[in-house]
């Protein structure tokens, strides 16, 4: 079972998709909203697991909602406006819906999320980088949902086969990109390599402390990662 929440500023378009919905017992309509602020309220709480999703609309925007959501579940755009088509399909919706449409491609669209054939995570990873050389949040998997975590928050990360385990204060989630991706893409200058399998950010460092023959970070939530001989010199740099 599915939970789905409509967004549309017309209220006939929200009916008619409340019409299609109720041929699927396999989604439950938890909720509506007819303005950008509205569904970022309604869509951070009742947490949906698909969104129909208009794009122009008073308060933000379809594309704005998306890029301040706290999870992201998956969404199908419906709009009358076709020139933001290849904008969403260039960042992998899983489907436009360009208005009108009937049921069979309403049932189309339904059938790529109901059968797990996209993921919005390209797409949302996309917004929330946009207009920055490096992202001030990213998408992180915890089981089947997919949090937005900020940067700031993450204090080491952790090879996990050809997966990376990204942890906070209290928290771990999964990235799948690898280690050596990650890295690059979230600010090779914050997050620095200290050992072939983990990563810390440098503004959670709190010291450098030699145990034995061998040094180790601390970080602030007191944990206390080995630093590998390959890596110290560049950690070294840090020290004045």
């Amino acid at each position: 079972m599915k939970t789905v929440i409509i967004v549309d500023d017309e209220q006939d378009a929200r009916e008619l998709l409340k019409e299609y919905l109720s041929h699927h017992e396999e989604l439950t309509l938890i909720g509506e909203a007819s303005n950008g602020f509205d569904a970022l309220l309604k869509i951070n709480s009742l947490k949906p697991d698909v969104i129909f999703l208009d794009i122009q609309m008073p308060g933000l925007d379809g594309f704005e909602v998306l890029s301040k959501l706290e999870e992201i579940p998956e969404i199908i755009f419906s709009t009358a406006y076709d020139q933001f088509a290849i904008k969403a399909f260039e960042v992998h919706a899983v489907d436009y819906l360009l208005k009108p449409y009937g049921k069979k491609r309403f049932d189309n669209a339904l059938g790529r999320i109901l059968k797990n054939q996209e993921s919005l995570t390209n797409l949302a990873e996309d917004l929330l980088a946009k207009n920055s050389v490096f992202p001030v949040k990213i998408i992180l998997h915890k089981g089947n949902r997919k949090i937005v975590i900020s940067l700031d928050d993450i204090f080491y990360g952790e090879a996990f086969g050809d997966y990376t385990k990204v942890f906070t204060k209290n928290e771990n989630f999964l990235s799948v990109k690898g280690i050596s991706y990650l890295i690059e893409a979230i600010n090779p200058v914050v997050f620095i390599r200290i050992h072939r399998t983990h990563f810390i950010n440098k503004n959670q460092l709190k010291e450098i402390r030699k145990i034995g023959r061998y040094y180790y970070a601390i970080l602030f939530n007191e944990i206390n990662i080995k630093i590998s001989e390959s890596y110290l010199p560049e950690i070294k740099k840090m020290i004045f």
